[in-house]
């Protein structure tokens, strides 16, 4: 969210890559592949999490790696969603200063950015509130459908939390710019001063304020990503310091108390991902020219650009795959093997195959309907209902998150924002009648 509307200066053609307000031409192939991945990943887990099981309440989803030994310990390697960010950050940066190098105004980025990021979740999320409904009419238990709204509306705080840092890119972008290391020492602050006082006062929701601390310190790591900073000469710095960001990690579990678990310190999250935040760019920028040798590959690029185009939507509609999969083999009679037993194991790779069989041609056709439906020309926002579209699309999700998909007017109400926050435009501004054009009987344009 930003309220300025000052017109941008060109930044100097010469200045050098690593200065403070670089624009790189070409794509960075490395980053395309990360974020691909990442996705991948993020699916793939979601898909190992989901422990399906039929008891006398009928169908429950539950996460089946919950408990689970090693499971902890591993988050330290998939909990990927921190340098999902970072690529996310590289990217929107460079975005915005390609936009704003044409005469583009802040307003109008954050306008593009919302459309983008809610006009996919329209259809979704329509469509599962719509099912849930019908299916509570004709008699499914209300702790089923609870149940099922829960686990699909879960992975929604990712779209509350990305608008947000979104709206914020041209704000944040001029801090970074004007004052990078107070910008990231600032923030660095304020994450920890919320995390002691969620601490001492016992009080967790005290920690939502780091939905908007971490994520937005870990988006401006990926700024300094894109500004070269971590484009050292000797490169085995960068495995040190990103080795190191996991010692500290270690420290903050084993002798401060953070939870082993990533994914607890995702919710609300806490300093042990800023951390492992800081760790995996480190690591990245170490394997970058590497990376960038594997994504020049012809199949790995047209792979990550296909993932990439099309990732809000794979996002979006593979929790709501799986669990259709699950009913229709409920339907069928199929039998669920106990969660992480040898079978369930066994039957891991068949389902995720299921799940990328059926979401692939839904992408595909979401797709291409959202291109249909797209307009060649948006209407010009001023800076205040920029930010109130962001509003109202980060409340939008919230209200999802928090009522859930049953009662249906919760979704509704949600759906609704959401929609408001894509359609939002400034009232039409009639243009004065020239007093010849009156006198002559023509109609003013």
């Amino acid at each position: 969210m930003t309220t300025f509307e000052q017109k941008p200066t060109q930044p100097d053609a010469e200045a050098p890559a690593t200065g403070p307000n670089p624009v790189r031409a070409s794509r960075d192939r490395a980053v395309d592949l990360t974020r691909a991945a990442c996705l991948v990943v993020v699916v793939g887990l979601h898909v190992m999490m989901a422990g399906i099981t039929v008891g006398t309440d009928g169908l429950a989803i539950t996460n089946s790696l919950d408990g689970h030994p090693i499971f902890a310990w591993s988050t330290w390697i998939v909990q990927v969603m921190p340098l999902f960010f970072v690529m996310g950050g590289f990217s929107a940066l460079l975005a915005w200063r390609r936009q704003r190098e044409r005469g583009v105004l802040a307003s109008t980025y954050v306008r593009d950015r919302v459309a983008r990021l809610a006009r996919p979740a329209l259809l979704p999320l329509g469509l599962v509130g719509i099912t849930l409904a019908v299916l509570g009419l004709i008699g499914l238990p209300d702790a089923v459908l609870t149940d099922v709204g829960f686990r699909i509306g879960q992975p929604l705080w990712f779209l509350a939390v990305y608008l947000g840092c979104a709206g914020l890119v041209p704000f944040m972008a001029r801090l970074h710019e004007r004052a990078p290391w107070v910008t990231l020492l600032g923030m660095l602050a304020a994450v920890m001063a919320v995390d002691t006082v969620a601490l001492l006062t016992a009080q967790p929701l005290i920690g939502a304020l780091n939905l908007l601390f971490v994520w937005v310190f870990i988006q401006q790591l990926g700024f300094c990503l894109a500004d070269g900073w971590f484009d050292w000469r000797r490169r085995w710095l960068l495995l040190v310091g990103g080795l190191g960001a996991f010692g500290v990690l270690l420290f903050m579990v084993l002798v401060i108390g953070y939870s082993t678990d990533m994914y607890d310190n995702l919710n609300p999250p806490t300093a042990a991902i800023l951390v492992l935040g800081v760790g995996q760019t480190l690591l990245f920028a170490w394997l970058r020219p590497w990376l960038n040798r594997l994504a020049q590959r012809e199949t790995l690029a047209g792979l990550s650009d296909a993932i990439n185009k099309n990732a809000m939507q794979i996002y979006l509609w593979h929790v709501p795959v799986i669990v259709l999969i699950a009913v229709v083999l409920v339907i069928a009679g199929a039998s669920f093997p106990e969660p992480l037993s040898g079978e369930w194991w066994q039957s891991r790779p068949p389902f995720l195959i299921a799940v990328a069989l059926l979401l692939i041609p839904i992408v595909i056709g979401v797709a291409w309907l959202e291109r249909r439906g797209e307009r060649a020309e948006a209407a010009p926002v001023g800076p205040w209902l920029a930010a109130l579209k962001v509003l109202l699309g980060i409340s939008g999700v919230v209200t999802i998150l928090v009522a859930g998909f049953t009662p249906a007017y919760g979704a509704a109400i949600g759906v609704t924002l959401l929609l408001v926050a894509v359609l939002l435009r400034s009232p039409r501004k009639r243009r004065p009648v020239a007093a010849d054009a009156c006198a002559g009987g023509a109609a003013p344009e």
